[in-house]
């Protein structure tokens, strides 16, 4: 589900590490340890005298993006949104954040990745409504689906799945008189940490969480009979994406933080390979596509 559409009707309201390989743990972009709610609950409460402020305010932005092809590839989709409000005796802070990788892969097409979260809090006429949602999916199986009155810590974890079961695929491809084979697989991991603040008697919400994934490869192609072969291969990571979100919305104090989203489309690897008894490796290059970094709030 993308909220960003929903943004302003929420009262107003892509994908760790995406992928890691099975062999590997989240390296790179991963891991986002030492969140704490010091950091946000200075600002939840506020102090001294409140500002002006408009009766509402919000703030917003997303990126989306698409590398490769139907054969190594895939796109991306970050958003993060907030929203305070505060009109007679309503108050409300509101804060999204989410973003979604879907990889392709020797032209399969799947969706790796997504994590959602959003909270409201809303005070009316001295009566108080803390709700949210935390979620994460990956290759379609629920990881984190938990509704949220209050505050809530989800701790750090990894975890790493393949994309192609067993083996990994394959295609026979005619080449002139002969049939060369591509194979390979690919992976999924993913990073999460997350705080969530709904303070009790204050219509303020916090967000200090931190997500990354990244897809990982490996495709060969090669010709050979049984026992000897010969060929070259690639092996990379794709969609290599984080989101860092420290945000604050308070219905009488306004917004603060910001949201950061990273990513680095492509790193490959070529390498060339030998079989007889044993298999040969030799890397023969290396390349990256530059680092992309995007405030998004």
């Amino acid at each position: 589900m993308i909220l960003s559409n929903k943004f302003l009707s929420l009262a107003a309201a892509l994908t760790l590490s995406l992928c890691a390989s099975a062999q590997g743990g989240l390296g790179g972009l991963g891991g986002f340890g030492g969140l704490s709610n010091g950091g946000l609950n200075g600002s939840i409460g506020g102090g001294g005298t409140p500002p002006t402020l408009p009766s509402v305010q919000s703030r917003f932005g997303s990126y989306d993006a698409s590398i490769g092809n139907e054969w190594l590839g895939g796109s991306v989709h970050a958003y993060a949104g907030m929203v305070r409000q505060k009109s007679g005796t309503y108050e409300l802070g509101n804060v999204t954040a989410e973003f979604r990788g879907t990889g392709k892969f020797l032209r399969r097409t799947a969706e790796v990745a997504e994590i959602v979260g959003t909270a409201a809090n809303i005070m009316n006429n001295g009566v108080q409504n803390r709700s949210g949602s935390f979620r994460i999916e990956v290759l379609g199986y629920s990881v984190v689906n938990a509704n949220i009155t209050s505050n809530s810590t989800f701790a750090s974890s990894n975890s790493t799945f393949n994309l192609f079961p067993g083996g990994g695929i394959s295609y026979p491809i005619p080449v002139g008189p002969v049939t060369v084979t591509l194979a390979g697989n690919a992976g999924c991991g993913f990073s999460r940490s997350a705080n969530w603040l709904l303070p009790a008697a204050t219509a303020s919400v916090g967000l200090n969480a931190g997500a990354s994934a990244y897809l990982f490869a490996d495709a060969h192609v090669g010709v050979g009979i049984p026992g000897f072969g010969l060929g070259v291969g690639i092996n990379g990571r794709v969609l290599q994406m984080a989101l860092n979100a420290n945000l604050t919305a308070n219905a009488v104090w306004g917004l603060s933080g910001g949201v950061t989203f990273t990513l680095q489309a492509i790193t490959i690897h070529l390498y060339a390979w030998a079989q007889a008894i044993y298999t040969w490796t030799t890397n023969l290059a290396s390349w990256s596509s530059p680092l992309v970094t995007r405030t998004l709030v």
